[in-house]
């Protein structure tokens, strides 16, 4: 697999989403994943490894908002970096 073809990955495009937008509903997100059940596995994995944080408001419908940590900032700065320097 190509370095580039990783990084089109759906966990990959969410931090880089995320980095680019700051705090960001689910509905956002899921503009940029179309399947929901992609989109869901992707935000939990990135949950457990401490790269983002979930934020619930309790209103009807309820909310859901996604944010990087301190360590998923710096994943995706790196990342970023990355995909700049294969753009050349």
């Amino acid at each position: 697999m190509k370095v580039s073809e990783m990084l089109e990955a759906p966990c990959v495009q969410v931090l880089l989403f995320i980095r680019n937008q700051g705090e960001v509903r689910y509905s956002k997100l899921s503009e940029l994943i179309s399947s929901r059940g992609t989109l869901s596995l992707n935000l939990k994995h990135l949950e457990r490894e401490g790269l983002i944080q979930r934020r619930v408001v309790v209103t009807k419908p309820i909310q859901s908002f996604y944010s990087l940590t301190e360590k998923g900032a710096k994943v995706a700065r790196k990342l970023a970096d990355v995909k700049k320097t294969l753009q050349g």
